[in-house]
Order: structure tokens, then C-alpha cells, then sequence
């Protein structure tokens, strides 16, 4: 099966996104994606730590793969 560079690329996409809420969610007192008052919310970041290794993974194994003659 071949590789589709178009989903790496949006899994790669994805994979930033989920790594810049970590970044938010490890830094920031927030309630968003929250309900309550503000305050760190240490379980959502690292739920979206853990589908940002996912998500690079994923781009991994959906990348095309160099033929070898």
C-alpha cells in the first residue's frame, strides 16, 4: 500500500495544533474546554500531549515510503 503525502501533511498539521493546546493548557490558568473557575488544567494537557505523539505517529506510518529498487 502506498502512502498518501496529503494525510501525512494534515496529520503533521494536526500534530502542531494538539502541541501548541499543550503548550496552553501546561502555561496558562484557563477555563477553556473547562468548566469552573480558571486554573491549570494538567489532565487536558496531557491528553492533548499524548494525541500529539499520536498524531506524528500516525503521519509516520501514512507517509509515502521511498521505493527501493
Amino acid at each position: 500500500m502506498r502512502g498518501s503525502r496529503p494525510l501525512a501533511l494534515l496529520l503533521l498539521a494536526l500534530a502542531v495544533v494538539f502541541a501548541l493546546l499543550t503548550i496552553f493548557y501546561f502555561t496558562v490558568k484557563t477555563n477553556f474546554l473547562a468548566s469552573g473557575r480558571p486554573a491549570m488544567h494538567w489532565k487536558h494537557a496531557v491528553v492533548f500531549l499524548v494525541l500529539t505523539l499520536l498524531a506524528v505517529i500516525a503521519a509516520n506510518f501514512a507517509r509515502p515510503k521511498p521505493v527501493r529498487a
